[in-house]
């Protein structure tokens, strides 16, 4: 095995690791359209966050794939990949939480409804972006877990990616 060979492995070994998150990513957007046009069953503005925090760790891991040759470039795109992944989690375990304890009296409203109003891409894919689903009304489950459990896990998986890529690229600069 030449040196070369080595090297070149080194280097991408993160790439892959954010290609597999964006498989992972992908598959999670694809379902949940699914879930919403096939299916019927309308997302809450809940989720149409985590669905932007989907889409924005996408477009890093991606970039990290096609654009992440050099280990600077890797360490770039993996740490926003893992922050909006991060992120996404941290939405996804307040849905769980307000699933599994829910309070008297609640609207969850539009959360970041400026982001989502504003954001260039909900003018582009409305449907990705609307929800009028209850927050709080499990429609969907597998495995005895619901949507919000499944997006925290996939969230996590993601995360966990990205942060070995991120350790990885750091280790090869």
């Amino acid at each position: 095995m030449s040196p070369l060979f080595v090297a070149d492995h080194v280097d991408r070994s993160p790439r892959v690791l954010l290609g597999a998150a964006a498989v992972v990513i992908v598959a999670s957007l694809a379902f949940g359209l699914y879930l919403q046009h096939v299916q019927g069953i309308e997302p809450c503005p809940l989720c149409v966050v985590q669905r932007l925090g989907f889409v924005l760790a996408g477009v890093f891991a991606l970039l990290g794939v096609a654009f992440g040759a050099r280990p600077s470039a890797q360490i770039v795109f993996a740490a926003l990949t893992a922050l909006f992944a991060l992120v996404g989690a941290g939405v996804a375990a307040w849905h769980v939480w307000l699933i599994a304890h829910p309070p008297a009296v609640m609207s969850c409203g539009r959360p970041f409804a400026w982001m989502l109003d504003n954001f260039p891409l909900a003018t582009l894919i409305p449907k990705l972006f609307r929800g009028e689903g209850d927050c709080l009304r499990v429609d969907w489950t597998m495995l005895g877990l619901s949507i919000p459990d499944w997006s925290l896990l996939l969230f996590i998986a993601v995360s966990a990616l990205a942060l070995v890529a991120l350790t990885r690229a750091r280790r090869a600069r």
